[in-house]
């Protein structure tokens, strides 16, 4: 690990925004979104269909302050592990000397209880939801950096607490009570497209950052997979949701209107053809309002 340079007394907020990661934030707004929207129409319980307001700001606001804490976090553990050496590598704050790891670890953890709050408020009558949500969220946030990032469980893990975790924690926070077994696989099948593309943000900066990777020997697929086996499986984690999308609607699992998710497919070649992580991160952003807007409309299956 090499030494902060001079750093201020006190980060900048500019320094704060840049050490969030800002640009990564639809892999917790849009499976927000999305569980909202199948509640609010009432896919997967039909005749139930339930939105409160104030249950979704409070849901929204703590999945962007656990997410954007668990990206400051993993940015302190990666530079005190010396996994970040360079001012190129995480957010840069810390390895630029725009913050001490001090000041990265408490500000982290203000994330996270800023998140916490969020979730005790949400907690009474909505305990079956907020609780598995909060657990997984916190284990995935503090364990994979501090330990589990070195047995390549990234992309394991991303799945499960942005793709499913939050999918399934916003749908059941609006369907108050407890879940059915059928209701909790059918909003999992439906997040698969929002599951495949949160890991394509991740795998983008996994394939960018391999050679570091390497040389500090931590373990993802990116450094598990040859290159060209790296590059088939984002094509696969990009372009996946499209094809699902298709055979959804084919196959009178999704409306219509979910064929809307086309659009993004220019955007989803630039992310494939540059590897940008943040241009990755939009066209998520993209795909995933055009999918959740199509379950908004009135259903209609070809």
């Amino acid at each position: 690990m090499t030494p902060n340079p001079v750093t201020p007394s006190a980060p900048t907020p500019s320094a704060l925004w840049r050490a969030t990661r800002a640009y990564s934030f639809p892999a917790s707004v849009i499976p927000v979104l999305l569980g909202t929207a199948l509640a609010a129409r009432g896919y997967a319980f039909p005749g139930h269909a339930h939105f409160d307001g104030l249950l979704f700001a409070l849901t929204l606001l703590g999945a962007v302050l656990a997410h954007f804490g668990s990206n400051v976090l993993n940015d302190y553990f990666d530079f005190v592990n010396g996994v970040d050496t360079r001012p190129e590598h995480g957010s840069g704050v810390l390895t630029g000397g725009q913050m001490t790891a001090r000041q990265a670890l408490t500000f982290g953890a203000a994330l996270m209880a800023g998140a916490a709050v969020c979730g005790l408020a949400l907690l009474p009558g909505h305990a079956a939801a907020v609780l598995p949500l909060a657990v997984t969220g916190l284990g995935c946030a503090v364990l994979y950096p501090a330990v589990l990032k070195r047995y390549a469980l990234g992309d394991f893990l991303i799945i499960l607490a942005f793709g499913l975790g939050l999918t399934l924690g916003a749908y059941g926070v609006q369907q108050a009570g407890a879940l059915s077994a059928r209701q909790w696989l059918l909003v999992s099948l439906y997040a698969v497209p929002v599951c495949l593309l949160v890991d394509a943000i991740l795998h983008a900066n996994n394939l960018r950052d391999a050679p570091d990777d390497r040389a500090a020997h931590v373990r993802t697929l990116a450094t598990l997979l040859t290159p060209k086996a790296g590059q088939a499986l984002q094509v696969f984690l990009l372009f996946g949701p499209v094809l699902f999308a298709i055979g959804g609607v084919l196959f009178h699992l999704l409306p219509i209107w979910s064929l809307g998710t086309l659009l993004a497919v220019p955007l989803l070649l630039s992310a494939y053809r540059t590897g940008s992580v943040p241009g990755t991160a939009q066209t998520h952003l993209l795909f995933g309002l055009l999918y959740t807007a199509s379950f908004l409309f009135k259903p209609v299956f070809v």
